[in-house]
């Protein structure tokens, strides 16, 4: 299972961007079936919520806390990691690491490196949220047929040099009468680097936020594009893991 990702994670849980929506053929910041898709999975429950769930995958199973109000965020991922327990919490201001139930002092050169282990287990269990960022553009690629379903097609870059992920380029496909989202794809550098998509199932409300379980397909080699993903593409792929959210709890902020 390939869980890389980037502090561009952080700076999307801080609250989605002010730029005003447009619609076009270029990236855009905003983009109606994005917006849609993000009320339709919950809208602001994520941004005055408390969650907690477990989240398991052929590598084995992590647990994740978030607590989200407004721009203030405190999010905890616990795992094995080299077969001790890991567990750290971030908060928009602190970085707290413990091994094996003992509290272990952070280096600063260790900093930025738990924050992205953190993030990088968070990001997908809530997406859509993190799609209105201020950092994350979206280009509206129109309608695509998957085994004869038109499903919405949105890619989505990052600006240049906002975290060291930002070259990743990711692909998703919306209901386009709901905005549920319905599966996406992502492309990731490295040695030889490769390409992953995930298609969604097994759908159920917690809370009122919509969560979901996932299929993960993938294939690695170099100048792998995500473009070229399409429904015939993807049959040669292997399925690498199927990832699954477990003991799920929601508890809105009281207002």
């Amino acid at each position: 299972m390939h869980w890389r990702w980037s502090f561009v994670v952080l700076i999307v849980l801080l609250g989605v961007g002010n730029s005003s929506a447009a619609e076009g053929p270029g990236p855009v910041s905003r983009l109606d079936i994005v917006d849609r898709s993000i009320e339709f999975h919950g809208g602001e429950l994520f941004q005055r919520s408390a969650s907690q769930l477990r989240v398991c995958s052929r590598s084995g199973c992590y647990a994740v806390v978030s607590r989200i109000d407004g721009g203030l965020f405190d999010l905890q991922a616990e795992g094995t990691v080299r077969d001790e327990v890991r567990r750290v919490r971030v908060t928009n201001d602190t970085v707290e690491l413990w091994h094996d139930g003992v509290p272990t002092e952070v280096d600063s050169e260790w900093l930025q490196t738990l924050r992205n282990w953190v993030m990088a287990r968070v990001y997908f269990v809530y997406l859509p949220y993190r799609l209105n960022d201020g950092s994350v553009f979206k280009r509206d690629l129109g309608l695509e047929v998957w085994e004869g379903r038109s499903l919405h097609k949105v890619k989505v870059t990052f600006t240049p040099g906002s975290s060291s992920g930002a070259d990743d380029e990711f692909l998703y496909w919306f209901d386009p009468e709901t905005g549920r989202l319905e599966q996406f794809a992502y492309s990731y550098a490295g040695d030889p680097g490769g390409l992953r998509f995930r298609r969604a199932f097994n759908f159920r409300r917690v809370g009122g936020m919509l969560f979901y379980d996932q299929k993960n397909w993938g294939v690695e080699g170099p100048s792998l594009n995500v473009d070229d993903i399409s429904p015939k593409v993807i049959e040669t792929w292997r399925l690498v893991s199927t990832v699954t959210v477990e003991d799920i709890e929601v508890t809105p902020h009281k207002p």
